[in-house]
């Protein structure tokens, strides 16, 4: 029997590493459907430049749990622009800046914040209108283990540290980090996520996996939605 009530909307779990397209074409499916996007990379993303913003050092455990405890009060995920909010300020513009990814990379690692926003996840998702797509690194291990489908999105390194670098160019404007470096840092993310004890990243033994390496973007939003209609969730 479900866990959620049975009026909850219909999740959809999606994990993968970083750059196999998760957040562009979740989105991308949620707005054509109507339904409501999460993105939980943000979350933590997004509390790791609450602590850089207010001087606390990602390893400080009791000034980040009082990070953790304002990020928790006062942020807001809106469902129809898919855009995250602390408080009036909206982090969504900075989320896919270098900073943002290396401070996702030293709070997920955290047991203590992987705690702390769980419930924070599956408020939002759950309070989506009608259906919504979660994506994550553990979200269908760990966060909607009974998600009705579960997703594993990848793609090779190349294409994935190619993506990587133009949303960081979108996000800041031209870097100074070449495709090797961004090839090299996903590939430390990719064992990071992995091996860690808490919550590693891993495929769900009922998962689909979904490779994007060979897709451009139209492509795979088209393949996700047939998706989602072979599984009956869309019509």
């Amino acid at each position: 029997m479900n866990i959620y009530s049975m009026t909850r909307p219909k999740i959809v779990a999606v994990d993968g590493p970083a750059g196999s397209g998760k957040s562009s074409i979740c989105a991308t499916v949620c707005r054509d459907l109507n339904w409501s996007y999460v993105n939980t990379g943000a979350l933590y993303r997004a509390v790791g430049l609450l602590a850089g913003d207010r001087g606390v050092p990602l390893t400080e455990g009791p000034a980040l749990s009082r990070v953790l405890h304002e990020f928790a009060e006062s942020a807001r995920w809106e469902h129809e622009s898919a855009r995250l909010f602390v408080g009036v300020e909206d982090f969504t513009p900075r989320l896919n800046t270098v900073e943002a990814g290396n401070a996702a990379s030293c709070v997920a690692k955290m047991p203590t914040v992987r705690d702390a926003l769980m419930p924070h996840q599956r408020k939002l998702s759950l309070t989506a209108p009608r259906g919504a797509i979660v994506d994550g690194r553990d979200i269908g291990t760990v966060v909607f283990p009974d998600a009705d489908l579960k997703i594993f999105m990848t793609a090779s390194l190349e294409q994935r540290a190619m993506r990587r670098l133009k949303q960081i160019e979108k996000a800041s404007g031209p870097t100074e980090f070449s495709h090797d470096d961004i090839m090299r840092a996903i590939a430390l993310r990719d064992q990071q996520d992995s091996q860690r004890d808490s919550a590693p990243m891993r495929i769900a033994d009922d998962a689909i996996v979904f490779d994007t390496s060979h897709m451009n973007l139209e492509m795979a939003i088209e393949s996700l939605k047939e998706l989602l209609r072979a599984k009956g969730l869309v019509k």
